[in-house]
């Protein structure tokens, strides 16, 4: 069910199998440092609404893939999820990449009772899977879950994939969906404290952990779940099968916020949020325009300000091909603003640092994510 894929390949017709399911959608900014007792928890609703972006994120060796998720609309009728990723194989700048992009309309009655989540994405099939949610447990199995301990539960796969096959394996149209049944349990009544990078700051979300026990014929398997307490909209933010984390890493909010401006103006330095990138690419993601126009927005705010766009990468990898990368970033985010949205180009100049100055330590998938950065430098900066 929660397995490595280490190769994608996307055609017309394929489907793809959202790690059960990836992505959450985050709008907590407790910063909790320890468990707290439910009757204790005040984390504010969670509002889902279109233009929430939403990253996640799988270890492979050759570093995290990021699958970007994006509230496209969101209504009193339902929600529309795209899901999107890009990945690039060996070292930056080589290779073709691998790319992929799912839609998902979830009714609001299936956000509120559905007992069930439906985890394949087909690029070719219907967007609506009545019955089910896509990125979070219903209202109603929250709740259950709260007042009875446990609950049943059910996750839809691919026939002849099985518990335990490739994590984002892809089939055919011709291969059949299957549903895998099982039990929900709280393995706490206490909340715990999930790491999330929230409009490019570390926070910590409180967030209720649950063991899923699934079975399908012969096989069996435990996957565990951490959900935000928020009885409102309690989204899946990691899921743990065996040795395999999917975790959500990061969490871009479409409001209008002067952080980076207000950083810019004190101290000089920003990190940029609401930029993302391909996988092992320099290629930016149609989900960074918003912060590419508020970006132009500032410096037509303030005429006299020059940036040097800054480039940062985790330690996965060799340090030149890490060098190269950053570089590569810094530049692609310099060459969107003088393109698209006619920045002079005598006010930007980039840099790539590769993993040369991390923020955390590289040995967490959020650390790592802590990491992969692009920072506005204006002049003035130390």
């Amino acid at each position: 069910m929660i397995r490595r894929a280490r190769r994608l390949t996307l055609e017309s017709g394929t489907t793809a199998r959202l790690p059960a399911p990836v992505a959450l959608i985050v709008l907590v900014l407790a910063h909790a440092v320890c468990a707290l007792p439910l009757a204790a928890q005040s984390s504010p609703q969670i509002p889902l609404v279109t233009g929430l972006t939403i990253v996640s994120a799988l270890h492979y060796p050759e570093g995290d893939r990021e699958n970007i998720v994006t509230v496209s609309d969101a209504s009193s009728a339902g929600a529309r999820y795209s899901w999107r990723f890009e990945h690039k194989n060996g070292t930056a700048g080589s290779s073709l990449p691998e790319r992929g992009e799912f839609h998902r309309f979830v009714r609001a009655s299936d956000l509120a009772g559905a007992p069930r989540i439906d985890q394949i994405f087909m690029s070719s099939g219907p967007e609506e899977s009545p019955g089910f949610t896509a990125f979070s447990i219903s209202t109603a199995v929250y709740k259950r879950l709260l007042t009875d301990k446990q609950t049943p539960f059910s996750i839809t796969d691919i026939e002849g994939g099985g518990l335990g096959s490739s994590l984002g394996a892809l089939g055919n149209v011709f291969q059949s969906r299957i549903t895998v049944r099982g039990t929900l349990t709280l393995a706490s009544p206490k909340a715990e404290a999930t790491p999330m990078l929230v409009n490019g700051q570390r926070v910590s979300l409180q967030t209720l952990h649950y063991t899923g026990h699934f079975a399908f014929q012969e096989q069996k398997e435990t996957v565990d779940f951490w959900v935000v307490a928020d009885s409102t909209h309690p989204l899946i933010l990691k899921v743990v099968t065996g040795s395999d984390v999917l975790q959500t890493i990061r969490i871009d909010l479409p409001t209008k916020d002067a952080t980076v401006e207000r950083e810019l103006a004190t101290s000089c330095r920003a990190e940029l949020p609401g930029i993302y990138f391909a996988f092992n690419s320099a290629a930016l993601d149609p989900a960074s325009e918003p912060a590419l126009a508020e970006v132009s927005k500032l410096l037509a705010k303030h005429a006299d300000w020059t940036f040097a766009i800054e480039g940062h990468t985790d330690n996965i990898g060799g340090d030149a091909s890490n060098q190269t990368l950053s570089t590569h970033r810094a530049e692609s985010v310099r060459d969107a603003l003088t393109a698209r949205y006619h920045i002079a180009p005598a006010r930007l100049r980039s840099a790539g640092f590769g993993a040369t100055r991390p923020r955390e330590p590289n040995t967490t998938i959020e650390g790592r994510a802590r990491n992969r950065r692009v920072e506005l430098v204006r002049p003035c900066a130390k």
